[in-house]
C-alpha cells in the first residue's frame, strides 16, 4: 500500500509546484505593464530621463487646443478622432509613452486605451496642462490667436462684488460632463435669478484666473457669499445636489 501511494504523492507535489510556477509567471507578466499618474514635477522629471529619440509624448487634446500651446516635443493625437487607436498603434510598445490633456480626464481614458493595446510603460500627467502651468513649467508659444485672458481677475472680482451669492461654473467647450450639465444650469439660472447669480467661466479664456484659483479639473463649482468662497464641488453634479446647495444659501 505504501509503495502504490508514494508516486501519487510525488505527482500531487509536482502538480502543485507547476501551478505555483505558472502563477508566478503570470504575476511577473502583469507587473511588466504599468500606468503611473504623475504630478507635473514628476512628469517633467521622468521626461528628462529619456533620450530625445526615446520619448513618446502625446497630447490628446483637440488640434485647436494643441495650437494654443503645448508641451515641447509633444505630438497631437486627438482623443475624439475616430482613428485615435490606430494612431496609437503606430507607437513603439517597448518605449515609455507620456500622455496628457487639459485637466486629466481625457488622458486617463487614453492611458487605459494604451494599456489595452499592450503598451508596457505609460505615464499620465495628473491635472494636465492646467497643473503643468500652475507649476510654472513651460509650454510652446501659441500658433493661433487665442485670448487666454478674456476673463480677468478684475472681471471675476467685479462679479463677486455685485452679487451677494454667486455660483461659479468653471467649464470648457470640449468637456462632456460640462455639456451634460448645461440644461441644468440654464434651468437654475432662471429659477434662482433673484437669489443667486450663476457665472459660467470658460477655463480656456481665463487661464491666469484659473491658475490663481488652482483649478486643475473640470467641471468645478465654487459658491461665493459676500465675496467669500464657502463651498467647492468638483465633477458632474446632479440637479438635486445643486438645488439643495442653492436653497441653503438663498435662505441665509
Amino acid at each position: 500500500m505504501k509503495y502504490t501511494m508514494m508516486p501519487c504523492k510525488r505527482h500531487i507535489a509536482h502538480v502543485f509546484i507547476a501551478c505555483v510556477a505558472v502563477l508566478c509567471l503570470l504575476a511577473c507578466g502583469g507587473s511588466s505593464q504599468r500606468t503611473e499618474l504623475l504630478t507635473a514635477e514628476q512628469f517633467q522629471s521622468e521626461l528628462e530621463k529619456q533620450s530625445e529619440d526615446h520619448v513618446q509624448l502625446i497630447d490628446v487634446r483637440t488640434p485647436e487646443e494643441y495650437a494654443g500651446g503645448h508641451l515641447a516635443g509633444a505630438a497631437n493625437v486627438n482623443l475624439k478622432n475616430e482613428q485615435f487607436e490606430a494612431h496609437l498603434s503606430n507607437l513603439d510598445r517597448e518605449k515609455p509613452v507620456f500622455v496628457y490633456c487639459l485637466s486629466g480626464g481625457r488622458s486617463a481614458k487614453a492611458a487605459i486605451t494604451l494599456k489595452d493595446l499592450g503598451f508596457t510603460e505609460v505615464y499620465d500627467l495628473k491635472g494636465g496642462v492646467m497643473a503643468w502651468k500652475q507649476a510654472n513649467l513651460p509650454v510652446t508659444t501659441p500658433t493661433v490667436a487665442v485670448d487666454t485672458h478674456a476673463i480677468t481677475k478684475a472681471d471675476f472680482e467685479k462679479v463677486l462684488a455685485e452679487h451677494p451669492v454667486v455660483l461659479v461654473d468653471f467649464y470648457a467647450d470640449w468637456c462632456l460632463p460640462c455639456k451634460q450639465m448645461e440644461p441644468t444650469l440654464l434651468k437654475l439660472t432662471e429659477q434662482y435669478q433673484d437669489k443667486v447669480f450663476i457665472y459660467r467661466v470658460n477655463v480656456e479664456e481665463a487661464q491666469s484666473l484659473t491658475n490663481d484659483l488652482k483649478i486643475t479639473g473640470i467641471p468645478v463649482f465654487h459658491l461665493y457669499q459676500n465675496g467669500q468662497l464657502t463651498q467647492a464641488l468638483q465633477g458632474y453634479q446632479e440637479e438635486k445636489q445643486l438645488v439643495a446647495l442653492l436653497e441653503q444659501k438663498a435662505a441665509d
